[in-house]
């Protein structure tokens, strides 16, 4: 979120002009230590993971960090907090004063939200509500009424051919069970069944799929401090054997303090940003990631398919200690390298994939204990690996508790504290970097 309003000549406090500076959220309202603000600049992906346990650092015109807001409650886009503690010298806040992300409270008990068909009858609805109600973490919701993740419906003849003005591939058969966006313009890859699957059936069908999305969203609540991370980390995919970078991500919060505002690279990529390269299966491709660092780093790479799959490609020496995935400072790493053994080659399903790039300046230990458990399992020693459903959702629940261990560890200041109920994410501490691709033929 970048607010400028120079021309104005006669703007809202909160629109107080300024240079540069970036922020997730503005001051609004200012009474004693209490504040108002407006939360406007979180991805919304996120969102979910800024209520009462977040905290917020307060920065002046020129991004300086001058004291610190416990966010106590938050509702839409509007949230309550208290003005903790002043980082310079009679430090006081105002409204207009800008706020960086610093901790996000991600909830131990996110839950996957399903709508119902609003096109089911009461009997359907009814059988679809109580089949899913008794899965663990599945809430079942009617439309309209509150957000929902995705819509279990039914593909009518209406919907099978605006979704074929949609361009979308592989269509399913009408009358078949499965799931939508909520906007109805896309389905979820491979999540319909047969033409005549009973209502029950086609639940139990997707409980595998259920736990692979509800890990994902687990994923995105992590994600939206790509920008916001102070950890100075870059990454990027690149044609493989070539100098083409396909696309890069970089905690721009973290790069520019380094640099003084100037994220320039000597190598731009082909895709500018915003865009989302095109990929046609069979492509090779490589990561390239860099730790800008004066410490080392931790890294992992996982890659979630268009069908919510997962696969782990770094660290992807499973029979060594967590240093395996320590990035030195001031390094550069390939995956897969020439010592790795294995290419990484763009294949089936078709459409977005999103590669999460972790770096973290404490090691893994729980999460990557876990990946080597199922490497042993499958007699693996290096590689890629894919994780079932039922691992996915263990493996992301134990990397929020990694990263949550870390960021209790390094809270200091009187009055943040979490509560058991949350996985604290320390901007501080942890950069987590997408880069999104679309798998084309």
């Amino acid at each position: 979120m970048e607010i400028n309003h120079r021309k104005n000549p006669n703007p809202a406090s909160y629109f107080s002009p300024f240079n540069t500076s970036y922020a997730e959220a503005v001051v609004t309202q200012v009474k004693g230590d209490k504040v108002e603000l407006w939360l406007g600049g979180i991805d919304a992906r996120s969102l979910e993971a800024f209520n009462k346990e977040a905290a917020f650092i307060t920065v002046n015109t020129k991004g300086q960090e001058t004291g610190l807001v416990k966010l106590e409650s938050r509702r839409g886009l509007v949230g309550e907090g208290k003005f903790i503690t002043a980082a310079r010298a009679n430090s006081q806040i105002q409204p207009g004063t800008l706020l960086q992300e610093r901790i996000r409270g991600i909830p131990k008990d996110l839950t996957l939200k399903i709508g119902l068909d609003d096109a089911f009858d009461s009997n359907t609805s009814n059988q679809a509500k109580q089949a899913l109600q008794a899965i663990n973490r599945i809430i079942a919701l009617p439309l309209g009424q509150r957000e929902i993740h995705y819509i279990f419906g039914r593909l009518t003849q209406s919907r099978y051919q605006q979704l074929q003005k949609n361009q979308v591939q592989n269509l399913p058969a009408v009358g078949s069970f499965g799931l939508f966006i909520p906007s109805l313009e896309q389905i979820v890859i491979d999540s319909f069944g047969t033409k005549n699957e009973m209502v029950s059936d086609a639940v139990k069908r997707l409980q595998p799929q259920f736990k692979s999305l509800l890990a994902t969203r687990i994923v995105k609540q992590m994600v939206g401090n790509n920008s916001t991370s102070l950890l100075k980390v870059t990454a990027s995919v690149d044609i493989a054997n070539s100098q083409k970078i396909i696309a890069q991500s970089l905690p721009t919060r973290g790069i520019n303090k380094q640099t003084g505002g100037s994220t320039a690279t000597a190598n731009k990529p082909i895709i500018q940003d915003g865009e989302i390269p095109k990929l046609p299966v069979g492509t090779q491709v490589v990561f390239n990631i860099e730790n800008q660092e004066s410490v080392a780093i931790y890294i992992s790479l996982l890659v979630i398919d268009a069908a919510g799959e997962m696969a782990v490609i770094f660290p992807n020496n499973w029979t060594a200690s967590e240093d395996a995935a320590l990035l030195p400072a001031k390094e550069k790493r390939i995956i897969p390298g020439s010592e790795d053994g294995f290419k990484l080659t763009i294949s089936k399903p078709w459409g977005i994939s999103e590669a999460l790039i972790i770096a973290s300046t404490s090691p893994l230990r729980t999460s990557l204990k876990a990946l080597q458990e199922i490497a042993t399992r499958g007699d693996k020693k290096r590689g890629p690996i894919i994780p079932t459903n039922d691992e996915f959702l263990d493996i992301t629940d134990k990397l929020l508790t990694d990263l949550d261990g870390e960021t209790r560890r390094g809270i200091t200041v009187e009055g943040i504290q979490l509560t058991g109920g949350v996985r604290g994410v320390d901007a501080k501490k942890l950069a987590a970097m997408t880069i999104a691709f679309d798998v084309v033929e």
